[in-house]
């Protein structure tokens, strides 16, 4: 039987919860640990208009270019993309009859303020930015693998 609609929501508002409770605290202070966000696979990343190739790559941006940076969320929203996004395992794609209710995937609308520098008398900017997250096939929350991954994402300071 395929989950409620409501336990789909549910799921899916969590998913946006935890994800961006962790990945911007990640972002402000623990930036070796950014690309353990995104699907392994090569996803689209935009900064401002530029790709980026991939996880690996943003880690290395926000490591060993940009400044410290402070990122302040004042809202986030989320939408259920497809409620049975097609999972694969190691083993191969998950048959329909094995899918979870953590079988989708979510957009996720972010905005607030970033500042960055490490004087805090810098102005904030205004940000926005759009995630795809996807299940992680091999997420394991007692070793710290994430349950959901950043296959795509698009950020914009706003103007």
């Amino acid at each position: 039987m395929a989950p409620s609609e409501d336990t789909l929501t549910k799921v899916s508002t969590e998913a946006a919860t935890d994800f961006v409770q962790s990945f911007y605290p990640a972002i402000n202070s623990n930036r070796e640990s950014i690309s353990s966000y995104y699907a392994p696979a090569p996803s689209p990343v935009l900064f401002n208009g530029n790709p980026v190739a991939d996880g690996a790559a943003v880690q290395e941006i926000f490591v060993h270019q940009m400044p410290t940076a402070v990122y302040e969320v004042q809202s986030y929203d989320c939408q259920i993309i497809n409620p049975a996004y097609p999972t694969t395992t190691p083993a191969g794609p998950k048959p329909p009859s094995e899918m979870g209710v953590k079988d989708m995937s979510i957009l996720i609308l972010v905005s607030g303020y970033v500042r960055y520098g490490e004087d805090p008398d810098k102005p904030q900017r205004g940000f926005s930015e759009t995630f795809v997250l996807v299940p992680n096939p091999s997420s394991d929350k007692a070793r710290g693998r994430k349950e959901w991954l950043i296959q795509s994402q698009n950020f914009r300071l706003v103007v």
